[in-house]
């Protein structure tokens, strides 16, 4: 989660809370050793130390690492200046640059030998313990001297008492978005916005048998709500992930292979701070900063529905499932993929930019490390064991028009609103959802508790545009009830029995 200037003064009280004590925190707990480190992260950056200052101190490593990282995974990985390794429950670092001198990276007390998981991004670094506990290290791409470990986590403000990985994690990775480093990313119409005065920092968690992925913002509620659905709307099973700078990147065991674009504040669920549209921005003036953004309607809005999965070329040799995915400069294009593997009898990586076309290999001669994949020239992105979600709704409204959605899925959007209309007229609307800001724990998926959605009800354009020709029960319903627009804000609220469209006036149950 971030914002630009309104949000920077919030940052600065929270930065006078974190920055009176660099031990302990009210937030300590049993679970996490009973640390409660405080640290500096997600508090206003305070500059840069482009030096190696405190490197010397760190001890030499004393076991066989590699001489380069070429993966950001969930044991290796590096920013544009540290590499890191985790192992034996200890972290080790080095320059990104350099072949070998690793050092050991001396740990807090209740961190020291427990460390099961390193991924770092931008100016930051998650480590997960064996308990799958997150660590948060700071100023990442300062000098060793700056850097600091936090066990803080979720509401309020990045205060919280520490979060863990969701149950079943099959992979997981860290991924930061900044002002700094990254200043711009793109929308669906093609527009850039600034990111911002404070960054947008998630653990992305492979989970349900790979086919969804859990986001987990510092800034939001210690739980495992939040998530999207693979490619080919969940039915995609994936293997491994890999995420930088909010753009992910995915495997199956087939070697398709897919990113997207997606955080929190893309997905259209911050409306405190950003200023979103389903309306088509294409062609609006581009705001300078974020409070523009916000305040002047005349510069274009966030473009919703957010970016989706754009499905990335298959890789023409062999390859394994080590994937890895980092930012390479400004914006949301500038991003490398690299996918382990051979070619013509030599070992190495398969490297692309993002938005180029094709794949070209780079030889390492360095023993493979992941799992081989098939690779196959056919598609195989959808998974036939993967079935439908099992929650679908109807109901009647007091006008008597009537109303189904089917195999509702909370991370798949949009989803179709059928409206029986009467004399023998469907007429079927797009339901978009958003799972919007809240700062209290939500069960995850659909069950008894209510589950409130950010919903906008689309007529598609094609209706619309020839309502004079439409039956008269379609054009009395678009023109009454829809008020004749295009798009209709209105928030739903779900739980396993129910399905209610307040904007709507109209209660589905469970069919």
């Amino acid at each position: 989660m971030r914002a630009g200037n309104v949000k920077r003064g919030v940052v600065g009280l929270v930065a006078g809370v974190v920055f009176a004590g660099l031990t302990t925190f009210s937030g300590a707990s049993a679970e996490t050793g009973g640390c409660g480190l405080v640290g500096t992260v997600g508090t206003p950056e305070i500059g840069v130390d482009d030096t190696n200052a405190g490197l010397e101190t760190l001890p030499a490593a004393e076991i066989a690492l590699p001489e380069q990282i070429y993966f950001r995974t969930s044991t290796e990985s590096f920013n544009r200046r540290w590499s890191f390794a985790a192992r034996d429950g200890r972290i080790y670092v080095k320059e990104a640059a350099a072949q070998g001198g690793w050092r050991s990276l001396p740990l807090p007390g209740c961190m020291e030998g427990r460390i099961a998981g390193v991924s770092a991004d931008d100016d930051e670094v998650m480590a997960i313990d064996r308990d799958g506990w997150f660590f948060t290290m700071d100023h990442a791409l300062s000098a060793p001297k700056d850097w600091n470990w936090s066990t803080r986590y979720g509401t309020p403000l990045w205060t919280g008492a520490g979060n863990t990985l969701p149950a079943g994690t099959l992979d997981w990775t860290w991924s930061v978005l900044s002002p700094n480093e990254d200043h711009v990313w793109r929308d669906t119409a093609g527009n850039d916005h600034p990111v911002g005065g404070a960054k947008v920092s998630h653990v992305f968690a492979l989970v349900d048998g790979g086919c969804r992925i859990a986001y987990v913002d510092p800034w939001l509620p210690v739980d495992h709500s939040y998530e999207l659905a693979t490619p080919a709307n969940g039915r995609f099973r994936a293997v491994k992930l890999s995420t930088s700078a909010s753009t992910t990147l995915v495997v199956n065991r087939f070697g398709d292979l897919y990113t997207r674009l997606y955080d929190f504040d893309i997905s259209g669920a911050d409306k405190v701070f950003f200023r979103y549209s389903y309306e088509d921005q294409r062609g609006l003036r581009e705001a300078p900063d974020m409070l523009s953004e916000r305040v002047d309607s005349g510069t274009a809005a966030i473009q919703l529905p957010a970016p989706d999965w754009v499905r990335q070329p298959k890789v023409p040799g062999e390859i394994t499932d080590r994937i890895s995915v980092h930012k390479t400069g400004i914006g949301s294009d500038a991003r490398e993929l690299r996918i382990e593997g051979e070619s013509g009898g030599r070992t190495g990586y398969w490297v692309k930019q993002l938005t180029d076309a094709a794949w070209r290999f780079v030889a390492t001669d360095q023993p493979l490390a992941g799992t081989r994949l098939e690779n196959t020239a056919a598609d195989h992105s959808i998974d036939e064991s993967i079935q439908p979600s099992p929650y679908s709704y109807a109901g009647r409204s007091a006008a008597g028009w009537t109303a189904t959605v089917a195999n509702f899925d909370i991370s798949n959007t949009p989803t179709t609103l059928r409206v029986d209309v009467g004399n023998g007229e469907r007429l079927d609307l797009i339901l978009h959802m958003v799972d919007g800001l809240r700062q209290l724990p939500q069960q995850r998926g659909i069950g008894t508790q209510a589950r409130r959605f950010d919903g906008t009800v689309e007529v598609p354009g094609d209706i619309l545009g020839s309502l004079a020709t439409q039956p008269d029960s379609i054009r009395q319903f678009v023109t009454s009830t829809l008020g004749g627009r295009r798009f209709t804000d209105t928030a739903v609220d779900v739980t396993v029995r129910e399905f209610r469209i307040d904007g709507l006036s109209v209660t589905l149950g469970r069919s």
